[in-house]
């Protein structure tokens, strides 16, 4: 699976697509690209601070970094997330770097206001899946999704692929400041269905669906008219039993990927989780089942239904609609991190639970593992992925910094009228060197549809 750049050369502005939706921006402050180039405005921007940063006694002065509010006053109202308070310095004076203690300066702040900061930063620091809002300080931003350039193409592998540019306005205090363009793209890979080359006790080979069956299909069975393609290149396991040993996905079970850059930074799609895992790699696998050597089912649904209750995912059959007082990871998102628009939830998760998967006596592969999506792409059903035909879909996909912390989500729709292939595009060079050497896939054997 390859990116194609399209018209990057040519003087016209492409508009292959309309592509409607929204956007959510958390800008770190410290390690974000965009930030650093401020030639946006953050005056309306929600601010998040519960990095640990604020005000120094010592220098009389906040600390570097600290984007928080500053002066007297708290309001649980105000645009602010966290924060500290001016304080007294070492002397028990109030001042400043910028002069001298100043007697008539006060800080405004009182007991209810620093308790009021301390329960925001509370709530953040209390997140179990999105903890790197506490890492940094961070700018909340949104905005819709309106292209001034879209591009789409079928390239050379067969991959759809739709790249969307929208404005960011400048920031007006600076004159120097230029308008700044959000870029993200998915590539998809419309015909994906992993196969194997097996061999039977007679020798005679026979290309079969990898597990038994076509991953979209069993992927699109509650999808209600898609056909739902996650974003999962990059996405790895841990083995469990040994957390210092990573199992990635082959390129043959990748189904998906995006990059985005918004303004100065680039990101990429975050792809399939496997487990809650720490930097180190420890923490929850989403493992159904204890042994592969002996596995039990007994417990498979009652896994399922806790990790869809703890996601926040809507998954068949099960109920997520306790009062639990712990926020599920989607709800991190929305209630807290703010993924929403007039009270409309703008982000979810998805699981799959992989129990149509034949289970066999190795802990590595995708059978008897669960797996949560935040990225994905679904085309309507009964559309023909092809040159000159008409292609409509939706998407949701969170990117994660490719070089600092920031997080950028979108979702919306997308309809192309007429699908253009790659003029570009190069024969795939094992495809070329099959037919060279006249060895087809499986000794030319076909696949066997039901």
């Amino acid at each position: 699976m390859y990116l194609t750049l399209l018209a990057a050369l040519t003087g016209c502005a492409p508009d292959d697509a309309t592509v409607g939706g929204d956007w959510f921006a958390w800008l770190a402050s410290q390690s974000s690209a965009t930030v650093a180039e401020a030639n946006l405005s953050f005056d309306n921007a929600t601010v998040f601070e519960c990095s640990g940063r604020g005000w120094d006694p010592e220098t009389c002065d906040y600390e570097g970094g600290y984007i928080g509010p500053e002066g007297p006053g708290y309001s649980d109202s105000d645009r602010f997330i966290g924060g500290d308070c001016p304080r007294t310095n070492a002397a028990g004076n109030f001042n400043r770097a910028d002069g001298p203690c100043n007697g008539d300066y006060t800080s405004g702040c009182n007991a209810e206001d620093v308790a009021g900061f301390e329960s925001e930063c509370e709530e953040l620091r209390s997140l179990e899946f999105n903890t790197w809002i506490v890492d940094d300080g961070y700018y909340g931003l949104t905005g819709e999704i309106t292209p001034w350039r879209t591009e789409a193409l079928l390239n050379a592998e067969g991959d759809l692929q739709l790249t969307v540019h929208v404005e960011l306005p400048a920031d007006e205090s600076n004159d120097d400041a230029e308008a700044q363009d959000f870029r993200f793209n998915f590539s998809i890979d419309p015909d994906f269905e992993p196969l194997d080359c097996l061999e039977d006790e007679n020798g005679d080979a026979s290309v079969e669906w990898r597990d038994g069956s076509n991953w979209v299909d069993e992927w699109s069975e509650d999808e209600d008219g898609h056909r739902i393609f996650y974003l999962n290149s990059g996405a790895y396991q841990v083995n469990p039993n040994d957390s210092g040993n990573t199992w990635y996905l082959s390129n043959d079970m990748l189904s998906g990927f995006g990059i985005a850059k918004f303004a100065a930074e680039e990101a990429s799609s975050r792809p399939t989780d496997y487990g809650h895992y720490e930097l180190d790699g420890t923490g929850p696998s989403f493992l159904a089942i204890d042994s592969h050597e002996n596995p039990d089912l007994s417990t498979y649904d009652q896994k399922y239904a806790e990790l869809c209750t703890k996601v926040g995912a809507v998954c068949e059959g099960v109920d997520t609609t306790g009062d639990s007082e712990v926020l599920s990871w989607a709800e991190e998102m929305v209630d807290v991190l703010g993924a929403s628009k007039d009270g409309e939830p703008k982000f979810e998760h998805k699981v799959e639970k992989n129990d149509w998967r034949p289970i066999d006596n190795t802990i590595s592969g995708l059978d008897g593992w669960m797996e949560v999506h935040s990225s994905w792409v679904r085309l309507k059903t009964g559309q023909t992925v092809a040159e000159g035909e008409k292609v409509e879909g939706d998407f949701q996909i969170l990117y994660e910094g490719s070089e600092g912390g920031s997080r950028v989500m979108i979702r919306g729709s997308f309809k192309i009228d007429e699908l253009k292939a790659d003029r570009w595009g190069y024969e795939i060079l094992e495809d070329a060197k099959r037919k060279e050497n006249k060895t087809p896939f499986c000794g030319g054997a076909t696949l066997e549809k039901n």
